[in-house]
């Protein structure tokens, strides 16, 4: 499958690579295997481009997950991204074939499209979260993704809806987070963890409960869920760190990403509606 990138200004061919953030030996083996050209010519490093060119990769893959029975919901599509809305009690991968995951779902929807392409997840969500998950296409796509968000520099806002509500309408919960040695897969605050910064903003205050809207400027495992719980506030559902048994899942949605598009250099904001199970507890008291 070939890709075509079409050039926005005038840069050599090696710079534009690397604007992707793609490795040295990853640059290396596309030009050692001839899979890269100008125009419709075999490109070379030196190569300088000028706008309205076209740089051309060729993708010589087959789809690398078992297909799953169903597609998922799609967000936002181009030549370059796939964006996915992840239902709840679903993994991004794994590993073993008889167990269903959100990258076989992409897998179904790219054999479907005749989309002959490895399906290269961004970043992950938990099980239980539900919404905007990014795949990327392509290795240059992939490999932009994969530096902007772990220098958090896409913006990812979530939706939660929390016990009680924090001191502040508005604010930033600034705790270090480290692995508790005594719960397995259990985190907390405490002294010696690693920086963690969560902003979080009020959105609605219900009899009991709360629902805020929250980004990330740090990525510490169950981060949020984390921070809420620290300060009285944790997420309905949330069993893990002693939330109320309202909903069978912690009550946590991956509500938006924003970003400056690699290859276009457009914004673009993508939104996953609030699922319902959420949206029920909310109706349930209006």
């Amino acid at each position: 499958m070939i890709i075509n990138y079409l050039i926005k200004e005038k840069i050599k061919l090696r710079d534009y690579l690397e604007s992707f953030y793609l490795s040295k030996s990853k640059i290396y083996k596309l030009f050692f295997e001839k899979k890269i050209y100008l125009n419709d010519e075999l490109a070379r490093e030196s190569d300088l481009l000028n706008p309205g060119d076209i740089i051309s990769i060729s993708y010589d893959e087959e789809v690398d997950y078992r297909e799953s029975n169903s597609i998922p919901e799609i967000l936002y599509e181009d030549d370059y991204l796939l964006i996915v809305n992840k239902p709840s009690h679903i993994l991004i991968h794994n590993e073993k074939d008889n167990t269903d995951s959100l990258s076989n779902m992409v897998a179904k929807y790219y054999k479907d499209n005749n989309i002959s392409l490895n399906v290269r997840f961004a970043h992950r969500i938990d099980y239980d979260t539900t919404g905007v998950v990014i795949y990327c296409k392509d290795i240059l796509t992939l490999s932009y993704f994969s530096h902007m968000i772990e220098e958090h520099k896409i913006r990812r806002t979530y939706f939660l809806l929390c016990e009680n509500k924090l001191p502040n309408h508005k604010g930033s919960i600034t705790l270090p987070i480290g692995s508790d040695r005594h719960n397995n897969n259990h985190y907390l605050v405490t002294k010696n963890g690693k920086y963690a910064k969560t902003n979080y903003e009020l959105i609605r205050e219900y009899d009991g409960f709360s629902s805020y809207k929250v980004n990330l400027e740090t990525g510490r495992t169950h981060q949020i869920r984390v921070h809420f719980s620290h300060l009285k506030a944790p997420l309905l559902g949330d069993k893990l760190y002693g939330g109320k048994n309202v909903l069978d899942r912690c009550a946590l949605h991956s509500w938006s990403v924003e970003f400056i598009h690699p290859v276009t250099k457009e914004k673009i904001t993508v939104t996953a509606p609030i699922p319902s199970d959420l949206m029920d507890i909310i109706k349930d008291v209006n």
